[in-house]
């Protein structure tokens, strides 16, 4: 063949391919509303309506005669409710519709459950066993000073001790207590 025929071949189906991918957009705009109005009827959200659709016009373009139909619109909407249809046994096999999304749950209550409170009462038994096992001025200093939240100076006054005293009961009586309280974790 000579090039010049190659060319208006090319040239041809090229011509031929640019009509194709026009006339595919206006179907696409005239029936993409329609369509999804179709299959919101048989779909469970929109956004299953808007994916049948999409696979609805993949199929469409995978089809080459298309255009050569006599009832393109019946036919799109034939081919439609395949698509729903499909839908509808991929969904029924997978079992669709009987499962729970576990990002849909959402807590009862924001009150602690049972473990969170059983928990609770075994970290204050081990804090107050550990606060009885503790010298009697260095529980009164701890007491004071994470309980009632007074200053040191305020417990030196109360206990007629020196802040420096207070100091010194506390940093022993805090080394104590997280000494008991990893003892007892273990």
């Amino acid at each position: 063949m000579n090039p010049l025929a190659e060319m208006r071949e090319d040239t041809a189906a090229l011509s031929a391919r640019i009509s194709t991918d026009m006339a595919f957009a206006d179907l696409t705009r005239r029936l993409r509303r329609p369509l999804m109005q179709f299959l919101l009827r048989r779909a469970r959200s929109p956004m299953d309506a808007e994916e049948m659709v999409q696979d609805l016009f993949v199929r469409l373009l995978r089809r080459g005669d298309l255009f050569s139909l006599d009832n393109i619109d019946g036919y799109v909407f034939e081919a439609a409710a395949n698509v729903a249809r499909d839908r509808g046994r991929y969904d029924k096999s997978r079992g669709q519709g009987r499962h729970v999304d576990i990002d849909d749950l959402t807590p009862k209550s924001e009150e602690p459950g049972a473990e969170q409170i059983l928990d609770g009462k075994q970290q204050l038994k081990r804090m107050l066993a550990a606060l009885d096992a503790l010298p009697p001025r260095a529980r009164t200093v701890v007491i004071l000073r994470r309980l009632e939240n007074l200053t040191y100076p305020q417990i030196a006054r109360r206990l007629g001790i020196s802040v420096s005293a207070v100091e010194k009961h506390m940093v022993r009586a805090m080394a104590a207590l997280r000494l008991d309280l990893i003892e007892t974790k273990c």
